[in-house]
């Protein structure tokens, strides 16, 4: 299971999917997707993230997911 945390002095988001070692990884604007050897995703970074737009966001997945 992913496990997600909240840097708030660097505003930086980390969902770990993987517990593999990542040996590769993309940048695009302000997200970091790193990948294990067998070019699985196992962590992604967004730094930057604004809270407020997330909890927005969630707060529509949580409706979709009850209907």
């Amino acid at each position: 299971m992913p496990k997600i945390d909240y840097d708030q002095e660097t505003n930086i988001m980390t969902i770990k999917i993987s517990s593999k070692k990542s040996v590769d990884s993309d940048m695009q604007k302000n997200i970091v997707v790193d990948y294990d050897k067998d070019g699985n995703i196992a962590k992604i970074e967004i730094m930057n993230i604004d809270l407020s737009e997330f909890e927005k966001k969630e707060m529509k997945l949580k409706n979709y997911v009850k209907n």
